[in-house]
């Protein structure tokens, strides 16, 4: 005769399931596997999240450096102006002093009869 007793080996805290092929996985390694789905998933979304930072990180950094460099080219340029304007000065004292120096020798010339 065909017995109607339950199977008293599995209580009611156990948990069995299926895989995909219809066999039976025990619970355990059914918690480890949603487990290990749920690492993966936030892993990728903290690497998601890095990458985000980074690009913002980098974004900040190049425009802080478009910036210095903006500035560096500025600073350079009056730099180029103040040492051209030395330097044009400087021109105009010696060419000063060369027509002086032109105009003595001419009278020297002049006054004692050289003519050239």
């Amino acid at each position: 005769m065909a017995s109607n007793k339950a199977n008293t080996g599995i209580s009611l805290n156990q948990q069995s399931s299926f895989s995909s092929s219809g066999k039976q996985v025990p619970a355990a390694l059914s918690m480890m596997v949603d487990s290990m789905t749920s690492m993966l998933e936030r892993a990728k979304t903290d690497i998601e999240n890095a990458d985000q930072r980074a690009r913002a990180d980098l974004e900040n950094i190049d425009q802080r450096a478009r910036k210095d460099v903006a500035l560096l080219d500025q600073r350079a340029r009056e730099d180029i102006q103040k040492v051209d304007k030395k330097a044009r000065n400087d021109l105009a004292i010696l060419d000063k002093r060369a027509r002086e120096d032109h105009e003595l020798l001419r009278k020297v010339r002049k006054s004692r009869g050289l003519t050239s």
